[in-house]
């Protein structure tokens, strides 16, 4: 319990330390009007970003694509050292 807080009451909600969201970049495998297409390279430009698929001359907003999303966390995880000076 916070100091403060009366006895009964629940804390308030807080985000947690873990969020998804898809990564477009190189390489990676998308579901586009359903067909597994390849991302070649990704524009930003004046604030919307643009997906270009390998073989496509016109890019995609990611609106439209399909990506499992990829798991981050803000939570701090120091790396072991694999290296010693």
């Amino acid at each position: 319990m916070n100091p403060g807080q009366a006895e009964g009451q629940q804390a308030p909600y807080t985000r947690g330390h873990t969020f998804q969201m898809p990564v477009f970049k190189p390489g990676v495998r998308v579901m586009h009007a359903g067909r597994s297409e390849t991302v070649s390279h990704v524009v930003l430009r004046r604030r919307e970003m643009m997906v270009h698929l390998v073989g496509r001359d016109e890019p995609v907003k990611p609106e439209r694509l399909t990506l499992t999303p990829t798991m981050f966390t803000t939570e701090r995880r120091p790396e072991v050292l694999s290296w010693f000076l």
